[in-house]
């Protein structure tokens, strides 16, 4: 695994990652993305990549009880994964599926957790569920993304962690790469994360020359018209 080529990714937009990896043809391109129940809770914090470390959570089921907490084992699964690559740091990609009987309104962190993953390796944070504390997790600072903000929440109820989770309808499993920006989020294949860069590159090189050729001075659909096929 090229984990600098992997890295070089958060150079792109999320868009021209997922046209590089369609280049692949290794998944069908109609899955693997997420739609418009996740949305970036901190774009100004620009686009993220990073190996997935997954949990699943319900904080929306009633009760006073105290569940006992997966979170340390958590921030330990982040922390052994940034360091899995060796001397070579891997950024990672904190992803929570939220379940309950609400499932958007189970808040998954606030600024408190997302400090201590930032710690363990976190650079970015994802879920179909809430979080809290905005301006705090700005200041951390973790890139978030997920179907809101909620300002409170009930019991932690952690199910388990390093298992395979679904966010707005995307499958991710441990290990897998996610990159994600204000567009949204999509999964890559472990087995091609450090292909998809030079595919990005040529998509983004294609994309200047067009847009270079339908924005020069005086050209016209005509003009665009009769040089298709």
């Amino acid at each position: 695994m090229n984990v600098e080529k992997i890295k070089q990714l958060v150079e792109f937009d999320t868009p021209t990652v997922a046209n590089g990896l369609e280049m692949l043809e290794v998944q069908d391109p109609t899955v693997g993305y997420t739609g418009p129940d996740v949305r970036a809770l901190t774009p100004e914090l620009g686009p993220r990549i990073g190996i997935a470390v997954t949990a699943r959570m319900d904080s929306t089921t009633a009760g006073t009880d105290r569940p006992d907490s997966l979170f340390n084992d958590w921030l330990r699964s982040i922390q052994q994964a940034a360091r899995s690559a060796g001397s070579a740091s891997l950024p990672v990609f904190a992803v929570m599926e939220s379940v309950g009987p609400k499932p958007r309104y189970t808040v998954t962190i606030g600024d408190g957790m997302g400090t201590r993953m930032m710690l363990a390796g976190a650079v970015g944070f994802l879920t179909n569920g809430s979080i809290r504390d905005l301006t705090g997790v700005r200041d951390v600072p973790l890139a978030c993304w997920g179907a809101g903000v909620s300002p409170m929440h009930g019991r932690l109820r952690w199910l388990d962690i390093n298992s395979p989770v679904v966010i707005d309808g995307m499958t991710v499993r441990p290990g897998d790469f996610i990159h994600a920006d204000e567009n949204g989020a999509i999964v890559i294949s472990p087995d091609v994360a450090d292909q998809v860069y030079d595919r990005a590159l040529a998509v983004q090189e294609r994309e200047a020359a067009m847009f270079a050729e339908l924005r020069a001075p005086g050209f016209s659909l005509d003009e665009y018209l009769a040089s298709q096929p």
